[in-house]
C-alpha cells in the first residue's frame, strides 16, 4: 500500500531532523571533547637546583674498635658523655647507694651549667647593640630550627646559646646590672648538694681515650688482627654470627687511637666498583647519618667462593660512632654535584639529551651532558666545560610533565 505525498514528505522531514540533531549532538561533544583537552591540558614544573648525589653500594659487616671494657655494675651516674675523650684517672661515672642520688646529681649538673652561664654573660666585653642584637637572632633562628628538625641532642645546646645572648643583651641595654646575687644563691645549693654526695664510689678511666657507655654501645668481639687474618671465606662465617660483646659487669669501654675500621663482605661485582678508589665516604644511616671519609685498605677476592673482603678504615670518632657494631653501612664511592632535574624531564630530540623548560608562555628545548643518573634524577655538570653541551641554567623551570611537547610552542 503506497503512502500519499504528504506522509512522505512528513517521514523524509522527521528523518533529516534527526540526522541533523544526530550530527550536532556529535559536533558539541567534538568540541567539548577538544575544550576540555585545551582548558585542562596541564604542566608540571620543577626548579633545576644545586644538589650532591653519591654513586653508592650498600656492605653489611661490622665496625672494628680498638676497645678497652671498664669494669662497674649497680646504679651508675656517668659525669662523661659519649664520645668524650678521656685520660687517666678522669672519673667516669659513680655508684649510688642510696634512693634519690641520681636526681641529686642531675640537680647539681643543672646547677654548675647554670652558674657558667650567668658567669658568662656578665663577663662578656661586647657591647655593641647590633651586633649583641645579631647574635641574639641568630640564637633563636638556630634554636627553633633544631626544634624544628627534632634534632634533640642539640637543643640544649642551642637553649644555652640563647639565653648567653640575652643575658647579654640585658646588661648591655641596663636592663640587668649582673648576677652576683643569683649566682652567690645558686652556689650555695650546689655546695649543699655537692656534700650530700662526697664520699660516692667513682669509677676512673685507666687508659686514655674515647668513653662510651654499655648502654649505648653495641662494640662486637671481633678485633682487628682477627679480622685482619681471616680469609674471605672465614669473615664471612664471622660476620653470620651474632658478635655482640656482652655488656655483663661492665659501665662502658674506652676506644683507644684515632681510628677505626669497618669489614663487609661482597659478591664479587660490587667489589669490582671499588677498583682504582682509595678513599670513600661510609655512613649508617639511622645512626651515623653524615657520611665520614674513609680510606679504602683493601679489596680481597675469592674467585672460587665467589665473594670479596672489603675493609675501610676511617679517621673521624664521635658519638655516634662509638654507637656503631654489626651494621649495613652505605659506602660513597663516587660524588657528585651539579644541577639536579627530575629523570622524568629526559628527553631525546635529535640525538641529543635534553629537557623543556618554561620561559615565559613558551617551552624551550635545552641541550644537556648528563653528569651522573640514578632512578629518580639526573645531575648536570654546572661548569661548561668544553666538549658539554649543557644550555640548561640554575633555578630554570623544568617541564616534569606535560604532553606534546615542542620547542617553542606555547604552554
Amino acid at each position: 500500500m503506497q503512502r500519499d505525498p504528504a506522509e512522505r514528505r512528513r517521514v523524509a522531514k522527521n528523518f533529516s531532523v534527526a540526522l541533523i540533531t544526530v550530527i550536532l549532538i556529535f559536533a558539541v561533544l567534538y568540541v567539548g571533547v577538544q575544550l576540555y583537552a585545551i582548558l585542562h591540558h596541564t604542566y608540571k614544573t620543577e626548579t633545576a637546583i644545586l644538589a650532591t648525589m653519591s654513586d653508592s653500594v650498600k656492605l653489611t659487616g661490622t665496625a672494628v674498635f680498638d676497645a678497652t671494657p671498664v669494669s662497674g655494675e649497680g646504679d651508675l651516674g656517668y659525669l662523661v658523655e659519649n664520645g668524650e675523650r678521656v685520660t687517666v684517672g678522669t672519673v667516669i661515672a659513680e655508684r649510688y647507694t642510696a634512693e634519690g642520688q641520681d636526681l641529686q646529681r642531675e640537680a647539681l649538673t643543672n646547677l654548675d651549667r647554670e652558674i657558667s652561664l650567668l658567669n658568662k654573660s656578665q663577663n662578656s666585653s661586647g657591647s655593641d647593640l647590633s651586633v649583641l642584637t645579631t647574635q641574639t637572632q641568630t640564637a633563636l633562628y638556630n634554636l627553633l630550627d633544631q626544634l624544628d628538625r627534632g634534632a634533640y641532642g642539640n637543643i640544649r645546646s642551642a637553649e644555652e646559646d640563647f639565653l648567653l645572648a640575652q643575658n647579654r643583651m640585658q646588661i648591655s641595654t641596663g636592663q640587668s646590672s649582673g648576677f652576683d646575687a643569683t649566682i652567690a644563691e645558686l652556689q650555695a645549693e650546689r655546695d649543699s648538694i655537692a656534700a650530700s654526695l662526697d664520699g660516692l664510689e667513682n669509677l676512673v678511666a685507666e687508659t686514655n681515650g674515647y668513653f662510651v657507655s654499655s648502654d649505648s654501645a653495641h662494640l662486637t668481639t671481633l678485633d682487628q688482627e682477627t679480622a685482619d687474618n681471616a680469609t674471605v671465606s672465614e669473615l664471612s662465617d664471622l660476620l653470620s654470627q651474632d658478635l655482640t660483646a656482652s655488656a655483663d659487669g661492665k659501665a662502658g669501654w674506652i676506644v683507644s687511637g684515632f681510628s677505626w675500621r669497618f669489614y663487609a663482605t661482597c659478591d664479587l661485582d660490587t667489589a669490582a666498583r671499588f677498583d682504582g678508589l682509595t678513599s670513600v665516604k661510609i655512613s649508617v644511616p639511622g645512626k651515623q647519618d653524615d657520611p665520614l671519609s674513609a680510606t679504602v685498605v683493601s679489596v680481597e677476592t675469592d674467585e672460587e667462593a665467589g665473594l670479596a673482603k672489603i675493609v675501610l678504615e676511617c679517621g673521624t670518632i664521635n658519638s655516634e660512632v662509638l654507637t656503631l657494631g654489626q651494621e649495613t653501612a652505605q659506602i660513597d664511592l663516587h660524588t657528585y654535584t651539579g644541577i639536579r632535574i627530575d629523570s622524568k624531564a629526559l628527553h631525546i630530540v635529535d640525538g641529543n639529551n635534553g629537557v623543556y623548560v618554561k620561559v615565559g608562555n613558551l617551552q624551550r628545548f635545552r641541550k644537556i651532558t648528563i653528569l651522573y643518573q640514578n632512578e629518580d634524577y639526573i645531575l648536570v655538570d654546572t661548569d661548561g666545560a668544553v666538549g658539554t653541551d649543557n644550555e640548561i641554567r640554575l633555578y630554570d623551570e623544568v617541564i616534569v610533565e606535560g604532553t606534546n611537547l615542542q620547542d617553542g610552542k606555547l604552554m
